[in-house]
C-alpha cells in the first residue's frame, strides 16, 4: 500500500482542490483547478512507477471520492443526513437537549446568518470544527478509503461506527470532516457535473461511460490521457442497457405510419439485470452495475448458487458464452406468481429460505459464442434466444412476444395487461438494433395507463405538512405530506380529523414551488396539530392547519399496503398533476373514498379505472398527435408552469435537440425553443431545420455530425437566436456555430465569409474578431505548423511592410533577455519587433533589468561567459523608446560591470 499512488496523496490536497472548485464561480476556472489536480496526481504516479515498477498508480482511488455516486465496489454506507447527525452527536456526546444536537438534527431548518453554507456538511463543520484537530496530520487518500470500507462492512454495528468515527476525528481537521461528510452523502456540490469531471480525466471517458458504469474500468483503461478508447460491450463488464421511450395510448397512431411491425411484451416490475456467462462461469449485474454474483440466489458457477444452477442445466450445450438482457423477478414458490417492487421485496437478496426465489425473465441476447449481436435485427435475436434457453417455471423465463401490426391489435394487448394488473406494455420494432443507454428513437416503447389522463383514477389530497429541501432548496418546503379527511359524523359539517397517506415532490416545478412558498409560509407551524395523524417513522418538519391548506390532484401508479400510514395504504410513484384552486380545504378526498379504490385484498391495487378504446386515440386533436411527422416528441401538459409563446421567431421550423450540457439540459433547451414556436422532433429528416448539440463527444452526436445530412449547430446558435435583446435572422447561420452543414448551407457560408470566418458584408465586432483569430490560430496550427517563419524571414517581412525606419520596429535587430519574464517592458519590446530569449546564450545582444542596482546575478552570468558584447540595460530605456517612438541614446541606461 505504501508504494501505491493513493498512499502518496494527502486527503487534505483533495479537500483543498474540491473547496477551490466549489468556490470558483466560472465553470472554466473550476475545470482548470480539477485538471491541474489530476495532472499532478498523474505526475506523482509516473515518478512512483519509475521508482517502483510494481506499484499501483491508478487514479481510481481518487476519482471514487470525487464521483462517489459512481461507486460500485463499496457497499452502502447507510448514512444519510439524519443518521449522520445522530452519529456525530454520539461521537461528541451532545445531550439531546443541547443546542448543538438540535442544530445538527434540524439541519434543514433555515437559520439566516448563523451558518456559512447551505448543506448538512457546512452545518456539521460549524458545530464540530472546534472539537477536531486544527492542523492536518497528513491523513492520506489510502487511509480515507480504508475508513470508508470499514463503515460499509456488512456486520458493522452502530456502536462500532461511532467508535470508528471517533478515532478518525482525532486525525482529521474540521475542514476535512466537511468534505468527508459530502463524500459519504454522495453530494459534493462542486458546480460541475459528472460529464465534465469524466471529460477532464480523459476525453473519451464519457463515451466509455455510455456503455459501462464501472469507474475502475474507466480509470484503468484510460489511465494514459493520450490513449484511445477501445470501447465496446464485453463479457463480464457491465454496460448500460437499452432503454424504453415513453408513449401514451393516445399517441400510438404514430407508431404504425410506416407500416412497422412490433413485438408486444409485458412490462415487468422487477430489477433490470444482465447475465454474463463464459465456459460455465456466471456474472450477474443490476441495471446500475452492481455485481450480485456472490449472492446466495445467484452464484458464480452452477454449483454455487440457485440461478446459476438453473442456467447450467437449461442452457443449450452448444452455448459457450453469452450476455442476456432481462428482468429479475421475485417468484412466490407456493402461489406460483410474480411479486413486484411495490411489495418491498429485494430480489437481489433472496435466499433458499425465502418465500420467493429469483427468476430471470430474458428478453434479449446481446452476445452469443463470442459474437456481438447488437447490429442484428431484434427478430433474429429473439429467435436465437429461444434456441439458447429451455424455460423453467419460476426460475428462467423468456418474455412472451406477440407480433402486432395495427393499433387495434396493440389496444387489445394493452387492455389485456390492464385486466391482468400488469405494470404496462412494451413494444419493440422487429428490425430494431440494440443501442446501449439510448432511450429516444430506438424503436422501443413503454405504454402505461398513467401516461393517459383518462385511464387512471387521480386523487385530490390535502397538504398536511412539509419537508425542507436541501442545496438550492434550503429553507424551502420541497416535498409535501398529503392526506385524506375522516368523514364528518353529521351531514353538512366540515371534517375535523385528517390522516396522512403519502409524501410527494414530483410534478412540482420551481415556479409552482415559489408560489406555494408565498401562499403557505405564514401558516407553517412546528407544533403537531392534534387533528392530524402523521406517518409513524418520518414526521414532517412543519405542519399546517388544514383550514389554511391547499388541495393537490395526485396521480400514482398503484395503491400499496403500508403500515407506515394510518390509513393502512399509501401511493406508489406519486406525482402532483395540479393544484385544485377551485376546491376549498374541506373538499379533499375522504378516507372512505380513498379506500373505495381498493378493489381486492391484494397487496397492490392498480389505479386504472377503465380500458382504452379507439375513441381515446381518435378524439385527440391533430395538433397534439403532430400527425405530419412520425418523429415528433410527446410533450406532457405542464399545468403549473405553462410555456407561454413569447415570439413566432421559429414558427414552422423543425428542430431536433440531440443533447445539452449540465448547465443547459436538453429538456430546458426544448422548452425555450417551444416558447419561440419551434416544432420539436426526436428523429431528424431532410425537412428538419437544424440539429442542436451541446456535447459533441457522445456517439449519437458524432454520428449526426459525421453523416453530413444536416445543419448541426452548437449552443452558440441557440443562445443567439433566443436572446430577445437582439434582432437576428434565424435562417443565417454563423460559421462558428456550425458543427456540420448541408451543401447548400456550406455554399452560402462561402459566399458570405472568407476562410477565417470574416464577413464580406458585415462590419466586424469584438466577438466576430475573436472567432476569426481563433480560426486563424486553428489554421496556423494545422496547415502551417511545419512552415513557420525564421527570425530572419520575419525581419525581412517587417522591413517590406514598414520600411527601415518604422516606429513599430524599433527593436528589430535586438535580441534580449529579461530578468523578469513577466514585466510590462517585455511586451512593449516584443510589440516593436524585439526578439526575446529565455536563456542567456551567444545570440543575446541586450540583457534587461529592473531600474535598481540589484543586478548581481545577471552581471555574474555575463562575466562568467566573458561576453562583454552584451549590454545590460535598464527597463526604462524600452519605456522611453516606446513613448518617444524612436531609439533613445542608450548610454544613460547602461549598467557598467
Amino acid at each position: 500500500m505504501a508504494d501505491n499512488l493513493e498512499a502518496k496523496i494527502e486527503f487534505k490536497q483533495l479537500c483543498d482542490t474540491l473547496e477551490n472548485i466549489a468556490k470558483a464561480r466560472d465553470v472554466k476556472k473550476k475545470e482548470q483547478i480539477l485538471e491541474m489536480f489530476i495532472n499532478e496526481c498523474r505526475n506523482i504516479g509516473k515518478k512512483l512507477k519509475a521508482e517502483h515498477p510494481e506499484s499501483n498508480v491508478s487514479l481510481y482511488p481518487v476519482l471514487r471520492l470525487i464521483l462517489p455516486k459512481l461507486e460500485r465496489e463499496r457497499g452502502p454506507h447507510n448514512l444519510k443526513q439524519t443518521s449522520l447527525a445522530n452519529l456525530y452527536a454520539r461521537v461528541y456526546r451532545f445531550p439531546s437537549s443541547s443546542d448543538s444536537y438540535k442544530k445538527l438534527s434540524n439541519y434543514r431548518d433555515f437559520t439566516s446568518g448563523e451558518f456559512t453554507g447551505s448543506d448538512f456538511a457546512d452545518r456539521a463543520y460549524c458545530i464540530c470544527n472546534s472539537k477536531l484537530p486544527q492542523t492536518s496530520t497528513g491523513f492520506t487518500i489510502a487511509r480515507m478509503n480504508e475508513f470508508l470500507d470499514s463503515i460499509t462492512e456488512k456486520n458493522v454495528t452502530k456502536e462500532q461506527k461511532v467508535e470508528t468515527f471517533r478515532v478518525l476525528f482525532r486525525h482529521i481537521t474540521g475542514f476535512e470532516m466537511k468534505w468527508l461528510t459530502r463524500i459519504i452523502l454522495k453530494d459534493l456540490r462542486l458546480g460541475i457535473g459528472q460529464q465534465k469531471i469524466l471529460h477532464i480525466y480523459h476525453s473519451d471517458a464519457n463515451d466509455k461511460f455510455l456503455v459501462t458504469n464501472d469507474l475502475r474500468e474507466i480509470c484503468d483503461e484510460l489511465y494514459d490521457p493520450k490513449a484511445k478508447l477501445q470501447c465496446g460491450i464485453r463479457l463480464f463488464s457491465h454496460f448500460k442497457p437499452m432503454l424504453l421511450e415513453r408513449c401514451s395510448i393516445e399517441n400510438i397512431d404514430k407508431l404504425f405510419r410506416d407500416n412497422d411491425l412490433y413485438y408486444a411484451q409485458t412490462k415487468y416490475d422487477g430489477e433490470r439485470s444482465q447475465v454474463h456467462m463464459k465456459d460455465g462461469t456466471f456474472q450477474y449485474f443490476t441495471r446500475k452495475g452492481y455485481d450480485i454474483s456472490n449472492k446466495p440466489g445467484y452464484g458464480k458457477t452452477g454449483t454455487s448458487g440457485l440461478l446459476s444452477a438453473v442456467f447450467a442445466r437449461r442452457l443449450n450445450p452448444n452455448c459457450h458464452s453469452l450476455i442476456l438482457d432481462g428482468e429479475l423477478m421475485p417468484w412466490h414458490k407456493e402461489k406460483k406468481i410474480f411479486a413486484t417492487k411495490g411489495m418491498n421485496l429485494d430480489v437481489k437478496n433472496l435466499s433458499a429460505n425465502s418465500y420467493h426465489q429469483p427468476c430471470f425473465v430474458a428478453f434479449d441476447v446481446i452476445l452469443h459464442n463470442n459474437v456481438l449481436l447488437v447490429d442484428r435485427p431484434y427478430k433474429e435475436r429473439l429467435e436465437l434466444l429461444n434456441n439458447i434457453i429451455i424455460e423453467e417455471e419460476g426460475s428462467l423465463n423468456i418474455c412472451q412476444s406477440t407480433l402486432i401490426s395495427s393499433r387495434e391489435k396493440l389496444l387489445e394487448e394493452f387492455n389485456k395487461c390492464l385486466r391482468d394488473n400488469e405494470e404496462g406494455l412494451v413494444i419493440k420494432k422487429c428490425n430494431m438494433k440494440y443501442l446501449p443507454n439510448i432511450r429516444n428513437g430506438n424503436g422501443c416503447y413503454k405504454i402505461k395507463a398513467e401516461y393517459s389522463d383518462n385511464l387512471v383514477q387521480d386523487v385530490d389530497l390535502i397538504v398536511l405538512g412539509g419537508y425542507y429541501g436541501e442545496g438550492k432548496y434550503t429553507g424551502l418546503i420541497k416535498s409535501f405530506m398529503m392526506g385524506v379527511a375522516v368523514p364528518a359524523s353529521k351531514d353538512g359539517e366540515n371534517p375535523s380529523q385528517f390522516l396522512s397517506v403519502v409524501s410527494v415532490s414530483t410534478g412540482i416545478e420551481d415556479q409552482m414551488l415559489q408560489q406555494l412558498q408565498t401562499k403557505l409560509s405564514p401558516f407553517w407551524i412546528k407544533k403537531h396539530p392534534e387533528n392530524i395523524i402523521g406517518p409513524k417513522k418520518k414526521p414532517p418538519d412543519v405542519w399546517i392547519d388544514p383550514k389554511n391548506s391547499v388541495i393537490f390532484t395526485v396521480r400514482a401508479t398503484e395503491i400499496i399496503r403500508s403500515n407506515e400510514y394510518p390509513v393502512g395504504y399509501s401511493l406508489r410513484f406519486p406525482r402532483v398533476v395540479r393544484e385544485r384552486t377551485d376546491k376549498p380545504w374541506y373538499s379533499s378526498c375522504t378516507k372512505t373514498e380513498f379506500l373505495s379504490l381498493v378493489k381486492n385484498r391484494g397487496f397492490i391495487q392498480k389505479l386504472t379505472k377503465r380500458e382504452a378504446s379507439l375513441h381515446d386515440i381518435d378524439q385527440v386533436p391533430v395538433s397534439k398527435l403532430q400527425k405530419t411527422t412520425s418523429r415528433s416528441k410527446e410533450i406532457e401538459p405542464d399545468v403549473y408552469n405553462k410555456r407561454v409563446r413569447q415570439t413566432r421567431l421559429l414558427d414552422g421550423k423543425e428542430v431536433c435537440v440531440i443533447n445539452g450540457t449540465d448547465e443547459l439540459p436538453k429538456k430546458q433547451i426544448e422548452e425555450i425553443l417551444q416558447q419561440h414556436s419551434a416544432k420539436i422532433v426526436q428523429n431528424p429528416m431532410n425537412t428538419t431545420f437544424c440539429l442542436i448539440v451541446g456535447n459533441n463527444r457522445t456517439k449519437q452526436a458524432q454520428d449526426k455530425i459525421n453523416s453530413g445530412k444536416y445543419d448541426v449547430v452548437n449552443l452558440d446558435w441557440f443562445e443567439r437566436v433566443t436572446d430577445q435583446s437582439s434582432l437576428v435572422s434565424v435562417n443565417d447561420f454563423l460559421p462558428w456555430e456550425l458543427l456540420c452543414s448541408r451543401d447548400i448551407t456550406r455554399h452560402k457560408i462561402a459566399e458570405n465569409y472568407d476562410e477565417y470566418h470574416d464577413s464580406f458584408f458585415v462590419d466586424a465586432d469584438e466577438k466576430s474578431l475573436k472567432h476569426s483569430f481563433d480560426k486563424i490560430a486553428e489554421l496556423f496550427n494545422t496547415e502551417f505548423a511545419d512552415n513557420q517563419f525564421t527570425i530572419e524571414q520575419e525581419k525581412e517581412m517587417d522591413k517590406e511592410l514598414f520600411g527601415s525606419s518604422s516606429p513599430y520596429s524599433l527593436f528589430r535587430d535586438i535580441i534580449g533577455f529579461f530578468e523578469n519574464q513577466s514585466c510590462h517592458a517585455k511586451f512593449k519590446f516584443c510589440f516593436m519587433s524585439g526578439t526575446v530569449k529565455n536563456n542567456i546564450d551567444d545570440s543575446i545582444t541586450h540583457a534587461f533589468v529592473e531600474d535598481t542596482s540589484e543586478t548581481s546575478d545577471i552581471v555574474r552570468n555575463v562575466k562568467a561567459r566573458e561576453q562583454a558584447s552584451i549590454k545590460i540595460v535598464r527597463y526604462k530605456w524600452i519605456e522611453d523608446c516606446f513613448q518617444n517612438r524612436r531609439l533613445c541614446d542608450i548610454t544613460n541606461y547602461l549598467i557598467n560591470y
